[in-house]
């Protein structure tokens, strides 16, 4: 898969830094709670997520050397299959996501906090 290799490039030296920024800033942008577009606005909170964190990827991978990229996007048969390691990544991407909504609460009522009153 594209995404885990992309992500080991970050340790390599024959990377530019540039590359790595670029990836490294979307990957900060993503778990970032400041966004563009507030998540609080349920479906379009998201599209920020969903054009920003690819192009940014794409954008890192394009910066590549060529060697790299073919490095990149090559898979290996001998690894196990596609469909188990996506089961694997979509189980910690489970995690991820219940660890924030416990660590950051679920509170995204449109109701005002209540104030109390001043005596």
């Amino acid at each position: 898969m594209i995404v885990p290799n992309l992500l080991r490039t970050l340790m390599r030296k024959d990377v530019a830094l540039k590359s790595k920024l670029l990836l490294l800033t979307g990957l900060v942008y993503l778990v970032s709670p400041v966004d563009f577009l507030p998540d609080v606005l349920v479906g379009i909170g998201w599209l920020d997520d969903l054009v920003i964190v690819p192009l940014l990827g794409w954008l890192s991978y394009r910066s590549l050397p060529d060697n790299v990229q073919r490095e990149v996007i090559q898979d290996d048969p001998g690894k196990q299959s596609g469909s188990r390691r996506l089961f694997v990544y979509l189980g910690i991407l489970a995690i991820v996501v219940i660890a924030v909504a416990v660590i950051g609460g679920m509170d995204t009522s449109l109701e005002p906090a209540s104030i109390p009153a001043a005596d």
